[in-house]
């Protein structure tokens, strides 16, 4: 009978201990306002400060480069930063001045791989950055422009099929539009 009493008492705390555990879990990995999955949810007043999320992990720049590290301990870096300066103006006919910007990512082997982006003014004049798209890997960026509220990228890419030690040789332009019922930027076919 002792016995019995004792299993039982047993089999309640470790349930008890198991749902506690169970809810500290789900209150770490499910509500936990610092984790952003898609588009990031900081803003701040400088576009050279936001947080963005670049194949799904985020950078947090200051002063426009942000370097997370590949590995604990490790010695190579996945690198953020800005290309150049951003180029300001009116992408959503708010009347206020949004930010189009290019990010360059270092990831710690032989690639630079490039992404457009753009930063939303909000009426508090703070930035909330969108997705990102991915333009290329060690490309030539030349300008980064806006014409009547549209984004556009301007760059050398190498023609299909050249491997990646040959010059860029061939001018893209990549129009980006942005879609404020979802916050999301896109390819703009032009």
């Amino acid at each position: 009978m002792i016995m019995k009493t004792i299993k039982s008492v047993t089999f309640w705390i470790v349930g008890v201990i198991a749902v506690v555990c169970l809810v500290g879990v789900y209150k770490f990995n499910f509500i936990n306002d610092d984790i952003y999955i898609d588009t990031p949810s900081k803003m701040t007043k400088d576009v050279k400060n936001l947080t963005y999320v670049v194949n799904g992990e985020t950078f947090n720049l200051v002063a426009g480069i942000a370097s997370n590290e590949i590995t604990p301990g490790s010695a190579t870096k996945n690198t953020l930063s800005i290309f150049g300066e951003p180029v300001y103006g009116d992408l959503n006919g708010d009347g206020k001045n949004d930010a189009v910007i290019l990010l360059v990512n270092n990831p710690g082997g032989s690639g630079t791989f490039y992404y457009a982006v753009l930063a939303m003014n909000s009426n508090d004049d703070k930035y909330m950055p969108t997705n990102t798209i991915f333009l290329g890997d060690r490309i030539a960026p030349q300008t980064v422009e806006i014409h009547d509220g549209v984004a556009l990228f301007n760059y050398v890419e190498r023609k299909a099929g050249e491997p990646m030690t040959t010059r860029p040789s061939m001018g893209k332009s990549l129009w980006i539009n942005y879609d404020a019922k979802t916050g999301q930027i896109s390819e703009l076919k032009k």
